[in-house]
């Protein structure tokens, strides 16, 4: 036990019943256990098991869709010297990431043309933006990553610019309003398919 008055929660609490209303011990769900077969699911018409859900974009779910942009997009990664879209502005934090990057296998840089550090577009039906490649093999090579809420504060702030969100922010590649029969999840930030194409020198 942490103690007295420290914010440290204790190990355990489920045999403490400090995890239920009622103050029995136990997990707070309705059989009080770890559920692999959840009650509440399944009293509301739901997959009361784990189950998988083929994503909303892919070779298998859209393989005419997937024909037009053959690579997956993953936005999930975090960048360490910012938080999402914030402290662009900040000199010593761009010295660590100056640019808008993707990461791109050696593989699919090589049939792309891409070498590290040149410019592409990455677009899907949505829209199109462009970044500068990082090759590197930590990705699959059949997907690019993504780093999210790039802008560029040393670019033009009125609209319709809004500091080249337009042209570096890849949120708008990303459907909106998506989630699972149950109600539950988000953007599909980790699986929508886009194309990746070099950048001819001077492009915009």
């Amino acid at each position: 036990m942490p103690p007295k008055g420290h914010p440290t929660r204790p190990y355990r609490r489920h045999e403490k019943g400090l995890l239920r209303k009622d103050g029995k011990p136990g997990f707070d769900t309705r059989t009080g256990k770890v559920e692999l077969w959840s009650k509440s699911y399944e009293e509301w018409g739901l997959d009361p098991l784990p189950y998988y859900a083929e994503p909303l974009e892919s070779e298998i779910a859209t393989p005419e869709l997937f024909e037009k942009y053959p690579i997956i997009l993953g936005t999930g990664r975090r960048s360490t010297g910012f938080f999402h879209s914030e402290h662009r502005q900040i000199p010593w934090l761009r010295e660590l990431e100056p640019d808008p990057t993707f990461e791109i296998h050696p593989k699919l840089a090589k049939e792309l043309d891409i070498k590290d550090g040149e410019w592409a577009y990455i677009e899907n039906d949505r829209g199109r933006i462009q970044r500068k490649a990082v090759v590197t093999p930590i990705v699959h090579p059949k997907m690019i990553m993504v780093p999210h809420g790039w802008w560029l504060p040393e670019e033009e702030g009125a609209e319709p610019n809004l500091y080249g969100i337009w042209k570096y922010n890849c949120n708008q590649l990303i459907p909106i309003n998506y989630h699972g029969k149950s109600g539950f999840g988000g953007g599909a930030y980790k699986y929508v398919l886009c194309k990746v194409t070099k950048m001819p020198k001077g492009g915009n």
